[in-house]
C-alpha cells in the first residue's frame, strides 16, 4: 500500500493530491489561502491592543495595577467558557447564505465597540467602584466579540480546502500573520506613536493606538470575508445522517461525543495543550528575565537574537508546510518533535559548557553569540513547523468526525480545544512563580543584575527547555495512538465523498 502510494505520488506530483489519491479534493486558490488567514491578523491586532489593558485601567479608570491584574486574570476563565458557548451556537445555526461572515463581522463590531469604549469614550469619565464595574463590563463585551470573531476565523481554513497539500500551507500563512503583524505594529507604536507622547503610555497615546489597531483589524476581517465568500454557505455545513439524509440537527450530545468517542481528537488535544503549557511557562516574563537579564546580562542582545530568529525562522514554516504536505500531520508531528528535543538538548549542553557566569559571553558579539543565535533559530523553526502540523491535524479531525458521524463541527473542535487550552495555560504563571520560589525568590522577583547562580541557571534551563521536552515527548506518545496518518485520511475523504453522493441521490429521488 505504501509503495503504491509513493508510486502514485511520484507520478502525480506532491501537490496534485487529487490525482495521487483518487479523491476530488476541494481546493482553494492562492489568493483565498492568503486572504483566508487574514482574520488571524484581526485577532492579533486586538490581542496586541489588550496588552495595554492594565495601563488604561490605571490611566483611564484609576484602577490600581494589582486590582487590574486580578480583573484581567479572572476574565480568562470567562473567556474559556465563551469558547464552548459560542461554538455550540455556531454549530446550531446554518443560514442559507452561510454563517462564517456573520460571526466575523458581529465579533469584530462587538470587540471594536468595546475597545473604543475602553480606550476613548469611557476613559477618564469613571473612577472608584463605578470605574471598576464599567471596566469589567466593557472587558466582558470585548471577550465575547473577540471569541465570536476568532472562532469563525478558525473555521475558514477548514472549509476553504480539504486538500492535504494545501492545509499545511494554510497553517503557514496563518503563522505569517501571527508573526509579521506584531513585528509591524511594534515598529508603528515605537517609532510613529510613542514619540508624539514623550514615549509615555498615557491615555492619549493609548487612544490613538486603539484606532490604529481597530481599523487595521477591520481591514483584515473584511479580507477574510472576501476570501470565504464562495465556501460560506449552508451546503458546506450540512449534516448527513447515517441513513444518508440531509438536514439532520446537531445535538449537544453530538458535541460531547467528540471528546468522549473521538480518540484522534483526544490525542490532538493532548499534543496541543502539553506543548502550549510548556511554552507558556518558558515565556513568562520572570523566566525571560532570568535568561536575558541575569544569565546573558543584556536585554538588547537577547532581543536582537530574537528578532533574527523570528524573521529567518519563517522560512522554516514554508519548509515545514511542504514536509507536512508530503508526509501527513501524524508523521510530521513525530519527526519534528524529535528534532525539537534534539535542538533543546544541544542548547542546554552548550549553555552548560558556558556555565552560569559564562553565558554573559552571549551578550557580546562573538562565537558564543553566533552559536546561540543559530540554536535559537533552530528552536524557533521547529516550533513553527509543529504549529503548522497542529493546524493541519485540526482540519483532519473535523473531516474524520464528519466521516464517523456525519456531523461537520469545525467550531466545536476549535472551541473545545481553546476552552481546555485557556484553562490549562492559565496555570503557566502559577507554575513559573512556584518554581522560582525553589531557588530563593520568595518575597521578590528576578531582576537584571541578580547573581547568576547555579540555581538560577538550572531552573532557567528546566523551564525554557526541560518542560518543552516533556511536551514534545507527549506528542510522540500521543502519535502512537493517533491513527489519522496520510493513508487513513485518503480513506476518510473518500468516505465523505460517498456520503455526500448518497445524500444527493436521496435528495434527487425525493424530489
Amino acid at each position: 500500500m505504501e509503495g503504491l502510494t509513493m508510486a502514485n505520488e511520484k507520478k502525480a506530483g506532491i501537490f496534485n493530491a487529487s490525482a495521487r489519491d483518487g479523491v476530488q479534493y476541494r481546493k482553494a486558490s492562492m489568493l483565498e489561502m492568503i486572504l483566508g488567514n487574514a482574520n488571524n491578523g484581526c485577532g492579533i491586532c486586538f490581542y496586541l491592543l489588550m496588552m495595554y489593558a492594565s495601563y488604561i485601567a490605571n490611566a483611564g479608570y484609576a484602577i490600581v495595577p494589582a486590582v487590574a491584574g486580578i480583573i484581567i486574570t479572572g476574565t480568562r476563565l470567562f473567556d474559556g467558557f465563551t469558547d464552548a458557548l459560542f461554538a455550540a451556537l455556531f454549530e446550531k445555526m446554518n443560514p442559507k447564505h452561510g454563517k462564517i461572515r456573520i460571526f466575523l463581522v458581529v465579533g469584530w463590531v462587538m470587540a471594536a465597540l468595546a475597545v473604543l469604549m475602553m480606550y476613548d469614550w469611557a476613559s477618564g469619565k469613571y473612577t472608584g467602584t463605578t470605574g471598576i464595574v464599567v471596566f469589567i463590563l466593557i472587558y466582558v463585551v470585548y471577550i465575547c466579540g473577540y471569541t465570536i470573531n476568532g472562532m469563525a476565523g478558525g473555521t475558514i481554513g477548514i472549509v476553504l480546502t480539504n486538500d492535504p497539500t494545501q492545509r499545511p500551507m494554510m497553517g503557514v500563512f496563518g503563522t505569517l500573520y501571527s508573526y509579521l503583524v506584531p513585528l509591524i505594529f511594534n515598529n508603528i507604536v515605537t517609532f510613529a506613536i510613542l514619540p508624539r507622547y514623550d514615549n509615555q503610555y498615557n491615555a492619549p497615546m493609548l487612544k490613538e493606538a486603539c484606532y490604529w489597531y481597530v481599523i487595521t483589524a477591520g481591514i483584515f476581517m473584511l479580507l477574510a470575508c472576501f476570501a470565504v465568500r464562495k465556501s460560506d454557505n449552508a451546503k458546506t455545513f450540512e449534516v448527513i445522517g447515517k441513513d444518508g439524509q440531509k438536514n439532520q440537527t446537531v445535538k449537544f450530545k453530538d458535541m460531547v461525543a467528540i471528546l468522549k468517542d473521538n480518540k484522534p481528537c483526544q490525542m490532538y488535544m493532548l499534543t496541543g495543550i502539553s506543548d502550549k503549557l510548556a511554552q507558556q511557562v518558558g515565556s513568562q516574563s520572570i523566566i525571560t528575565t532570568m535568561a536575558s537579564g541575569i544569565l546573558i546580562g543584556s536585554y538588547a542582545a537577547a532581543t536582537m537574537i530574537g528578532n533574527f530568529t523570528m524573521i529567518v525562522g519563517i522560512v522554516f514554516a514554508f519548509g515545514g508546510g511542504v514536509f507536512v504536505a508530503k508526509m501527513g500531520a501524524k508523521k510530521a508531528t513525530t519527526v519534528w518533535s524529535w528534532l525539537s528535543i534534539a535542538v533543546a538538548v544541544v542548547t542546554v549542553v552548550f549553555c552548560a559548557i558556558l556555565g552560569p557566569t559564562g553565558m554573559k559571553s552571549i551578550g557580546v558579539f562573538g562565537v558564543p553569540m553566533i552559536i546561540y543565535a543559530l540554536l535559537q533559530l533552530a528552536t524557533t523553526g521547529t516550533k513553527m513547523v509543529l504549529t503548522t502540523t497542529g493546524t493541519a491535524m485540526r482540519a483532519d479531525i473535523v473531516d474524520y468526525e464528519y466521516a464517523r458521524t456525519g456531523n461537520y463541527l469545525p467550531a466545536v473542535i476549535s472551541g473545545v480545544y481553546n476552552f481546555i487550552d485557556k484553562l490549562i495555560t492559565s496555570l503557566a504563571s502559577t507554575i513559573a512563580a512556584f518554581c522560582i520560589t525553589l531557588i530563593g525568590y520568595k518575597d521578590t522577583v528576578p531582576q537584571m543584575g541578580d547573581p547568576a547562580t547555579k540555581g538560577v541557571f538550572w531552573m532557567t534551563m528546566f523551564l525554557m527547555f526541560g518542560l518543552p521536552i516533556l511536551g514534545w515527548l507527549c506528542n510522540i506518545v500521543a502519535m502512537r495512538f493517533y491513527k489519522l496518518n496520510k493513508e487513513e485520511m485518503v480513506e476518510v475523504q473518500k468516505k465523505v465523498a460517498e456520503m455526500k453522493a448518497k445524500a444527493e441521490t436521496n435528495e434527487n429521488a425525493e424530489a
